[in-house]
This record gives structure tokens, sequence and C-alpha cells, in this order.
């Protein structure tokens, strides 16, 4: 914490600057295991080298991926905060809400995107316009409740008045944020409570942004290289030969490995 109550940053979660996948994960980490992942081929027809490799699926699922996707979204909370206060953001926060307490696990799940949709209008309409980045988080018996970092400046009370007439519960607490950093915990935060639950219905989405929450810029693509994804009904082998006949040398790797070698990135947004 820092003194002014807000949340600051855990020297664990990666801030700024970072724009890569392998600056998001350590060394030692295993990479993505996810079985009929579709396989890539990187091309360098000047250097005559190509490389085979099945891009991370990028599920919340996969172990190895979902810790990557937590790291992420760090990065992302962290650049819009900044973004948005660099806008000229006069208000930028953390935001709880609780489902209602006359709702199970299920029924909280059930009525969270009709009463989000409800509250989300209530908000733009009280505000005239805000952006915001949303964690769902269920409690250890199931029941949702949700964090956001928002910028509608409306103050706890109208949240608690709104939430309860949207349908969810009367709880709620809000936040200054102080730095970006403290967005960017934030996020961890809950995202690693969240990783921990295996039983979220199927699509449901880990994270929510407004339309307008900052996006990443995207990565240039290597110079020299070109990418195609292997169509399902060609043969890994038989592309691979037709390559070496061409005098192309020939790997397969690791997706890490792949993106470290033609000196590229793996866009993160």
């Amino acid at each position: 914490m820092t003194e002014g109550g807000g949340l600051d940053l855990c020297p664990a979660v990666p801030t700024a600057g970072l724009t890569t996948i392998e600056q998001l994960v350590k060394n030692n980490e295993p990479e993505c295991q996810t079985r009929n992942r579709p396989i890539m081929i990187a091309i360098n027809r000047d250097n005559r080298q190509a490389v085979f490799f099945r891009p991370r699926c990028k599920l919340w699922s996969c172990p190895a991926c979902a810790e990557t996707n937590k790291r992420l979204w760090a990065v992302k909370a962290y650049h819009g905060a900044e973004q948005l206060a660099a806008e000229g953001a006069q208000h930028i926060a953390f935001l709880t809400l609780t489902s209602h307490e006359r709702l199970d696990a299920a029924g909280s799940l059930a009525v969270w995107p009709s009463a989000w949709s409800k509250l989300r209008d209530r908000a733009k309409y009280a505000s005239g316009g805000f952006d915001y980045l949303l964690v769902p988080e269920q409690h250890a018996d199931g029941r949702l409740h949700v964090h956001a970092i928002e910028t509608a400046g409306l103050g706890k009370r109208f949240w608690k008045d709104a939430a309860r007439k949207s349908g969810l519960g009367y709880q709620c607490e809000e936040e200054e944020a102080n730095t970006p950093a403290g967005a960017a915990y934030y996020v961890v935060k809950y995202l690693t409570k969240s990783i921990a639950y295996t039983n979220w219905p199927k699509g449901f989405r880990r994270v929510r942004t407004s339309r307008n929450w900052p996006k990443l810029e995207k990565m240039e693509q290597p110079e020299g290289w070109d990418f195609k994804l292997l169509a399902s009904d060609e043969s890994l082998l038989f592309e691979a030969k037709r390559l070496k006949r061409e005098l192309y040398h020939v790997a397969m790797m690791g997706h890490r490995e792949a993106w470290a070698f033609v000196g590229g990135q793996e866009n993160v947004d």
C-alpha cells in the first residue's frame, strides 16, 4: 500500500516496456503443451531458413498459457491506466462489486451478463462515458464478484445503488488508484485467484474491457520472415521435405525458441 491508501506495484509484476511473450515468462517455466494446436511455418527466403512451431494456445485452461495471460493482462492494465492518465482522465479507481446475497453460485453466474449490462449503461449515462478493465472472481463457494479499474468518477454511493437496481449485491468498495503500477498489481492479484478455479462456464471471459480501453501497439513483423499456418490437410513431413529439396535449412522448435530465433515478437495484443 502507498501512503495515500492506493495499491502500488508488487515487484514481481511486469510493467512498462514489456512487449514480447519472452519477456513475460521465466526460462524454467513450461511451454504450452495443449495438443492439436496448428503448426506455423516461418520462412526466410533470403537466408533459406524455415522454422516449424506450434503457437501457444492462449487458453486459460492451459497452466502455462494461463500464467502468461495473467502477466500479459498486467501489462495491458499498466499501459491502459498510464495512457488514460496521460489523456487527462481525472479519476482512475479500483471497484469491487458483489453478487446479490440471495443468489447461489449458479445464479450469480447466470445473472451476471444482464446485470452488468444494465449497470454499465447506468454508469455510462451518469458519467457521460467511461472506460474499464474488469476481472470476475469466484468466492470459495463459487458465487461471483467482480473487480474493475474504472474511470467513471461516480463515487461509492452511485455504484452501491445502481448495482442493486441492476440485480447485483449492495456491497461495493471503491479505492483510488495512485499509479499505473497499482493497476497492474490489482489485475494480477485477482487473476491469480481466478486461475485457481476451473469451474468457469465454457467460453466465460476472464477479463473484459470497454471498447476504448487503450490497446498495446502491434509489433512489426520480423524483417525478412513470412509466416503461414500449415493447412489441416497438409503434411508437416511433406512440407519439410519439400523445403529441404529447395535447399532450406529446416528446424522444428518450441514457440518461445522459434520467436527468439526469428528475432521477432509474438504479438501480445
